[in-house]
């Protein structure tokens, strides 16, 4: 069951050092924008999010564990994404700027079209935890506001948005090898990840069956090198 309670102040003065960190400089109004942040306890199966919400809020996770779910054209069950501990994350329409929706909603990008979730200000997938998982909440309208003011809120905010974006880029770059390849990038690099996601989360991840996943699984542990 999700639980929701104001943040404490030793959570926020540590959240205080990450943003200007960000900001490479102090956060001015900083007392104001602290006392709407929310700090969230999730159990594992609790929902944060769904697909086709307006939701403009941003997290830190400080604790635990979430997975992002999409269905994919097929209308089979994917998850793109894993967020751990230390990361901060969102829908990320609603990270995009008025700026965007101006953009698209006015047809100045040929792909204006193909950005209704920008348009529309809502999220394109679900985020459910895996494990008992601490986040704390930020309104991303109050972060506009104080960016409006502020150059340092603003340079914050455009932090925050490449280093996401510049995560999930990374991720649909992965994308592009095999998913035996993408089993053994996770077993040199992230180990402790595998060991805290079910057979089943790892074969959506994967975009596999558990079939196919075992079989993986088979050749990596008996040392057989990857075919072309």
């Amino acid at each position: 069951m999700i639980r929701s309670s104001v943040a404490s102040g030793h959570t926020l003065r540590s959240l205080r050092l990450l943003l200007e960190a960000y900001a490479a400089s102090e956060l001015p109004e900083w007392d104001a924008f602290a006392r709407t942040m929310h700090s969230v306890h999730l159990d594992p199966g609790d929902v944060l999010f769904s697909a086709g919400e307006r939701h403009p809020y941003v997290y830190y996770l400080e604790e635990g564990l979430l997975k992002a779910l999409m269905t994919n054209a097929r209308g089979r069950t994917i998850i793109p994404f894993f967020s751990e501990e230390g990361e901060i994350f969102a829908s990320m329409p609603a990270l995009a700027p008025e700026g965007v929706r101006l953009v698209a909603a006015r047809h100045l990008h040929p792909r204006a079209e193909e950005l209704g979730a920008a348009l529309a200000g809502v999220t394109i997938h679900t985020m459910v935890a895996i494990e008992p998982t601490l986040v704390h909440r930020f309104d991303v309208r109050i972060i506009d506001r104080l960016a409006g003011r502020h150059p340092s809120w603003s340079r914050m905010s455009n932090a925050v948005t490449t280093l996401y974006a510049i995560s999930l880029q990374a991720d649909a770059a992965a994308l592009r090898n095999s998913a035996e390849q993408r089993y053994r990038d996770l077993l040199a690099n992230h180990p402790d990840l595998i060991a805290r996601i079910s057979r089943r989360e790892l074969a959506c991840f994967l975009n596999v069956t558990d079939v196919a996943l075992g079989r993986i699984a088979k050749r990596v542990e008996a040392g057989a090198v990857e075919s072309d």
